[in-house]
C-alpha cells in the first residue's frame, strides 16, 4: 500500500497539518456534528481544513489541502456572494444559510460565518466556520436576512459564537491584542483561553445570557495571549440570537490589564499606608475643609479613647469638650488660610479624662490649589504636662531639699523652668519620685524631651550637643533616679503619677 498523508490534529486550535502514514481513505460519515472550520487563500485554495471539515464533507486533509474549495464542496455561491463577502469581510462578519453538498453528493443545510484573515504567513486568508442546521429548520437567504455590520470599535475585539461558546468570528483586532491568528481560534471553545478560577463566572454569566433574547452581561475575567500570559478583559457577552442578520452569541472584549494593575498597585498603596499609619506612634486626623473626618489611624482613634469606625465617620468637633471645639475650629480657619503650625491644646474625652495633644497641622489642597482640608499629626503629651505640674507642685508645697538638706532658691526655680517644667498647672496628684530634686537643668531638659518621644540623636540635635554628650547626662539621670534604662525611667515615671 503506498503511503498517503494524513493529518495530525492541535487539540488547542483543531487545525490539520500533514503528515505522511500508510492509510486507507476514510468512508464518509452521515452524522453531522460539531462546527467545521475551513481556510482558504483568495485564490480558493484551501489552507485550513479541520478533522470536522473532513467528517462534514468527506474528504481527508490531505486531500483537501492546497486544492480548490470549489472543487470539494458545493456551497451553491457565485461570484457576487464572493465579491460581496470580500467587501463585507473586510469589516466584520460574512453570515448565510446555505445548502451544501458533501463528496458522495449528500446535501444538507448549514450556516456559514465568513471573515478576511491574516494568515501566518502574513497574506489574506479566508476562514469560514460551518454548523450544520436539523433537517427541519428552514434556511433564510441573504435576501431575507438583514445585513448588519459587526465593527470593532477602538481597543475592543469582537468574537461571535454558537450556543456551545464556539468561536465562529474573529475580529481583526486578534492577533494585536492577544497574538492568535484567526485560524487558531475559530472552530475552538473560547471557555479554553481563560483562566480556570474564572470559568465557572463565565459559565454562569453565559447561561443567563442565553436564557433571554437581547439579554447582555458583562464582567471582568483573565484571558492567555498567545504567548501565555494571562490578560484581564473586560467582557460584555451579548444574546442577539433574535437579530436575524446574527443570529448567534456576540463578545466585546477589552484588555483592561493595565488599568487593572494599576488599580491594584493603588490598593496595595493604600493597603501598605493603612498599615503604616496603624504602626505608627502618632495620632494620624485628616479632615476636610468642614472638620469632617476623610482619615484616621488607630492611634488618633486611642487618643481620643472612641471606636475607630466611629472616629471614620465623625467630626473633628463631635469627639472633644465644647471649649476645645472652639479652639480647634479658630486653628482649622488658620489652616484654611494656609498657616502650616504647631500648637499645644487640653480636652477632656468622653470618658472623662483630661489629655494634652501637640499638634503639627498642614493644609491640604486640591490639584486646582482649593483649600480640601487639613492633615494633623497629634502628640500624646500628657506625660509632660503632669512632670511639669508634679514639679510646680513641689516647689510650692516643698521647700525643704530632702536629700541636699537645703531649701529651694531662686536658682533652682530658674533651672526648672529654663528645662520646661512649670509653665501650666494640669492635675492634682502628687506622686513624688526620689532623686528628682537633684538633677541638673540641662539633665531636666533630657529627660523633658525623652518623655516627649525624642530620642538620643533627636535630643542632641535639639540641644546643639553630641549623642555622647546625651548619653552622659542619661547615665548621671539612671544614677540619681536609680534606673538603668530609659524604659525603666519612663515606666518609673510613669507609676509615680499615675499608680
Amino acid at each position: 500500500m503506498d503511503p498517503v498523508r494524513v493529518a495530525d490534529i492541535s487539540p488547542e486550535s483543531d487545525v490539520v497539518t500533514v503528515r505522511e502514514q500508510h492509510s486507507a481513505a476514510a468512508p464518509p460519515v452521515a452524522a453531522h456534528d460539531g462546527v467545521a472550520v475551513v481556510g482558504t487563500t483568495f485564490a480558493g485554495q484551501v489552507t485550513v481544513w479541520t478533522a470536522k471539515a473532513q467528517s462534514m464533507f468527506g474528504w481527508a486533509a490531505e486531500e483537501a489541502l492546497g486544492r480548490d474549495l470549489r472543487e470539494l464542496v458545493d456551497l451553491g455561491l457565485t461570484d457576487e456572494d464572493f465579491a460581496e463577502f470580500v467587501f463585507i469581510g473586510a469589516h466584520g462578519a460574512w453570515t448565510r444559510d446555505l445548502l451544501v453538498a458533501d463528496r458522495f453528493g449528500n446535501r444538507f443545510a448549514v450556516r456559514m460565518t465568513a471573515t478576511l484573515a491574516v494568515g501566518p504567513d502574513g497574506s489574506d486568508e479566508l476562514i469560514a466556520t460551518l454548523q450544520p442546521f436539523a433537517p427541519e429548520h428552514q434556511l433564510v437567504t441573504l435576501r431575507e436576512r438583514p445585513f448588519r455590520l459587526i465593527a470593532e470599535r477602538g481597543s475592543d475585539l469582537v468574537l461571535i459564537c454558537d450556543p456551545n461558546m464556539i468561536v465562529t468570528y474573529a475580529g481583526p483586532s486578534l492577533h494585536a491584542s492577544f497574538g492568535y491568528r484567526a485560524r487558531d481560534v475559530i472552530g475552538t471553545p473560547g471557555w479554553q483561553y481563560v483562566h480556570p478560577l474564572d470559568v465557572p463566572q463565565l459559565r454562569q454569566e453565559w447561561q443567563v445570557a442565553m436564557a433571554t433574547a437581547g439579554e447582555q452581561r458583562e464582567l471582568e475575567l483573565r484571558v492567555r495571549n498567545a504567548a501565555g500570559q494571562w490578560r484581564w478583559v473586560q467582557l460584555r457577552i451579548s444574546n442577539l440570537f433574535a437579530d436575524l442578520a446574527i443570529s448567534a452569541m456576540v463578545l466585546n472584549l477589552r484588555d483592561v490589564t493595565d488599568t487593572r494593575s494599576m488599580i491594584d498597585r493603588l490598593e496595595s498603596s493604600d493597603r501598605l499606608l493603612a498599615e503604616f499609619l496603624d504602626a505608627a506612634l502618632e495620632g494620624v486626623w485628616v479632615v476636610d475643609a468642614a472638620g469632617r473626618t476623610v482619615l484616621a489611624n488607630a492611634r488618633m482613634a486611642e487618643l481620643l479613647a472612641v471606636d475607630q469606625n466611629r472616629l471614620a465617620n465623625g467630626s473633628i468637633f463631635d469627639f472633644v469638650d465644647p471649649a476645645a471645639a472652639e479652639f480647634l475650629a479658630h486653628r482649622l480657619g488658620h489652616r484654611a488660610a494656609g498657616a502650616r503650625e504647631q500648637y499645644e491644646f487640653s480636652f477632656i474625652r468622653r470618658d472623662g479624662m483630661r489629655r494634652w495633644l501637640r499638634v503639627s497641622g498642614v493644609p491640604r489642597y486640591s490639584q486646582s490649589g482649593r483649600y480640601i482640608g487639613s492633615i494633623g499629626m497629634c502628640y500624646d503629651i500628657t506625660d509632660r504636662k503632669l512632670l511639669e505640674r508634679q514639679l510646680e507642685r513641689r516647689e510650692r508645697l516643698e521647700p525643704a531639699d530632702e536629700h541636699l538638706g537645703r531649701r529651694v532658691d531662686d536658682s533652682d526655680r530658674h533651672r526648672l523652668a529654663g528645662a520646661g517644667f512649670s509653665r501650666l498647672p494640669m492635675a492634682d496628684r502628687d506622686d513624688a519620685v526620689p532623686g528628682l530634686d537633684r538633677l541638673s537643668r540641662r539633665e531636666f531638659e533630657v529627660v523633658r524631651l525623652l518623655l516627649h518621644g525624642d530620642r538620643v540623636p533627636v535630643i542632641a540635635r535639639q540641644l546643639f550637643v553630641s549623642q555622647s554628650t546625651v548619653r552622659n547626662h542619661l547615665s548621671s539621670v539612671f544614677r540619681k533616679l536609680r534606673v538603668r534604662s530609659q524604659q525603666e525611667l519612663i515606666v518609673l515615671l510613669r507609676e509615680r503619677r499615675f499608680g
